[in-house]
């Protein structure tokens, strides 16, 4: 909110100001003689036609988020639908209000959503956010709010402008671990290692908001090669009892990106023996024992990663290496074929292409 969206049909949507009133008797059943109270949720729009053609605006395409709920134009009690089309002439504007009935409970940040030949729009509805976007001088802006929105403006791909947020909350605070997460994400989004793995080592662990915070740390420098990092920080977590079995499986596949077999095999046999599926943590099981030179538990393994999820395309590349190691090259050769039905990267998918090449008789 505050910026004008432009579509290149020339069509500019600006919104103006958001209004809240109260619905007397309004309501939808909670139970025997009770309602959720209602309000009107008013959004003020203008829209600008700046093309040459005339633009035709159906008010049903746009709808709101908020909270867990979604709404739809208002319908009011005589069934006039207030979403009819008109059209916006070449060169001329227009201001309109979007009534939605809204639970009153729900106090979210309105999410106004919009589709427009074949195009889609979100509008986060917070004028301080937009604010904070718009403003050089962050001093009197909560940080929570400002890594908000620098992590919606990463969500539109608009990195410079969330790159400067973060930069203009690091010369105040250079060791804030959210902001040097957020901008490891930016340079790991375009694919700028050295700058990814700079800002996450700058990261102090005991400064982090919490394992959730130290999960996505570590998936980023796993999947960069930097395995030491991720494991300076989930161990930590580890230590502390703060990990849940998910993050504990990262653990584990951390370790074994190390090359502490042993260890990781420790974290996923406690897992399992507590009723943890999953098929990332039988994956890497399989790929610790791959490392052992256990070709059949290896497979048992993948296998098993298989049954959590049929379409897992490493799982059956690697079960083709196993069969194939043990001699049964059919049998790898059934499994690079289905890895090319099961919508693989294009890694995985080169690597079973050339495996079934070289395997043709």
């Amino acid at each position: 909110m505050g910026e004008d969206l432009i579509h290149p049909a020339g069509l500019v949507i600006s919104v103006n100001e958001i209004s809240r009133k109260t619905v007397i008797g309004g309501g939808s059943a909670l139970g025997i003689g009770k309602k959720a109270p209602k309000e009107d949720l008013i959004i003020n729009l203008t829209l600008v036609n700046n093309g040459s053609d005339e633009i035709t605006i159906n008010l049903s395409d746009f709808s709101l988020n908020l909270g867990v709920h979604r709404y739809d134009i208002f319908q009011d009690e005589s069934n006039r639908v207030n979403n009819d089309s008109f059209t916006l002439g070449a060169n001329t504007q227009s201001r309109i209000d979007l009534t939605f009935r809204v639970n009153k409970g729900d106090q979210d940040t309105p999410e106004l959503l919009f589709n427009f030949n074949d195009s889609f729009a979100r509008i986060i509805c917070d004028e301080q956010l937009g604010r904070i976007i718009s403003e050089t001088d962050l001093n009197s802006f909560p940080l929570e709010n400002i890594a908000k929105a620098a992590k919606i403006l990463m969500e539109a791909e608009r990195l410079t402008a969330a790159k400067g947020l973060c930069e203009s909350v690091l010369l105040r605070y250079p060791n804030n671990s959210t902001f040097l997460l957020l901008m490891a994400k930016i340079y790991n989004y375009v694919g700028d290692d050295e700058l990814t793995s700079f800002y996450l080592k700058k990261i102090d662990v005991t400064k982090m908001s919490g394992a959730d915070e130290a999960e996505e740390a570590a998936i980023m420098a796993n999947s960069i090669g930097y395995s030491e990092i991720a494991l300076t920080i989930l161990a930590s977590y580890d230590a502390a009892g703060l990990l849940n079995n998910e993050q504990k499986a990262l653990l584990a596949k951390t370790y074994y990106y190390e090359d502490q077999l042993n260890v990781a095999m420790d974290i996923l046999n406690r897992l399992f023996e507590s009723g943890y599926q999953d098929s990332n943590a039988y994956f890497t099981m399989g790929n610790i024992y791959n490392k052992k030179r256990d070709n059949q538990t290896a497979i048992y393994y993948w296998e098993k990663a298989l049954d959590e999820s049929p379409d897992f395309s490493e799982a059956l590349y690697n079960i083709g290496v196993g069969y194939y190691k043990i001699g049964e090259e059919e049998k790898a050769r059934k499994y690079w074929l289905k890895v090319l039905d099961s919508n693989p990267d294009s890694k995985t998918y080169s690597a079973a292409t050339a495996a079934l090449n070289e395997t043709e008789r």
